[in-house]
């Protein structure tokens, strides 16, 4: 078990929020780290491909993968990869997952732009409900930490690729992939410049897919469309993007990921994820995440006020 502890009791999500910045963020940047690609969400991301090279996998254990019981395996990560996931793992286990040193221990530490955004996020809004709630010391502590995330992101930003990207901070350098993640950054409050920049890649983006959003730029020759974190889209991902964008205004851009989003339904049903140039269903069937962000996304339109 995995117990984080602060000066304050009272409130889980701030103490989630400072377990992060101490054991994921030790020498005080702003942004915290992954410390497995799992943690991200986005498993099989070409964003970890340079970082993962680094984890050796000699002498892991047998075990047993149950996502290509219900999808196809030619969608799914690789065994290669997967036997790096479980070295990791393995790795976090034989160190007792001890908090203090995991992070310093791991040979996969990557920055995502992504994930530290949905951080940062939370941060503010915890912020705002402890103002609210008549808790100073939690509202300041977490308004400091958006503050202070949202700075530093900008150390992500790329102008090669129109967008942010990821940081290993193992290796200590950026890392050359223009994935879905740089785009999700915008659910954290950002400024407008970055935020016309996302809606322009996006539209670049649209030119070469059939749907929004994919998980990785399809002119890279890394994409692959049906093989899950390489350039699939996601219904959950579409959320995030243009929830971000229509809080900072950007409503046209917004409405054109949800657009996007309701002609995957429209072409695949409730799929898992989907083929971003054809529209066709992939993974697994019938997924209720995916229900649930139409049903947000529906909500979202102006029409539904």
């Amino acid at each position: 078990m995995i117990v984080a502890t602060t000066p304050c009791p009272r409130t889980g999500c701030d103490r989630w929020h400072a377990w992060f910045h101490r054991c994921r963020d030790p020498e005080g940047t702003g942004l915290v780290a992954l410390i497995h690609p799992w943690e991200s969400g986005r498993d099989n991301s070409i964003d970890w491909d340079a970082a993962l090279e680094a984890v050796p996998s000699d002498g892991i254990g047998p075990y047993q993968r149950r996502d290509t019981l219900h999808a196809d395996a030619a969608h799914r990560p690789t065994r290669e990869q997967y036997d790096r996931y479980v070295a990791l793992v393995e790795g976090f286990r034989a160190l007792d997952w001890g908090n203090a040193r995991l992070h310093d221990a791991s040979p996969f530490r990557v920055v995502d732009p992504g994930f530290n955004a949905i951080l940062i996020r939370s941060c503010a809004d915890l912020a705002e409900l402890a103002d609210a709630l008549g808790e100073p010391e939690i509202a300041s502590a977490n308004r400091e930490r958006a503050e202070r995330g949202l700075a530093a992101l900008e150390s992500l930003w790329s102008d090669a690729h129109g967008q942010y990207v990821c940081f290993d901070r193992a290796a200590g350098t950026p890392i050359d992939s223009a994935s879905v993640g740089g785009l999700i950054a915008a659910f954290a409050a950002l400024p407008p410049a970055r935020l016309d920049a996302l809606a322009a890649r996006l539209n670049t983006l649209a030119e070469h897919t059939g749907f929004l959003v994919p998980s990785h730029d399809p002119l890279d020759p890394r994409f692959d469309a049906k093989r899950y974190w390489r350039g699939p889209a996601w219904l959950i991902v579409n959320y995030l993007i243009a929830y971000g964008l229509r809080a900072g205004g950007k409503s046209t851009a917004a409405e054109r990921v949800e657009q996007a989003s309701i002609g995957l339904i429209e072409c695949g049903g409730f799929a898992e994820y989907y083929d971003p140039v054809t529209g066709e269903p992939c993974g697994g069937g019938s997924f209720t995440w995916t229900a649930a962000m139409v049903m947000e996304i529906l909500r979202a339109q102006p029409e539904a006020a």
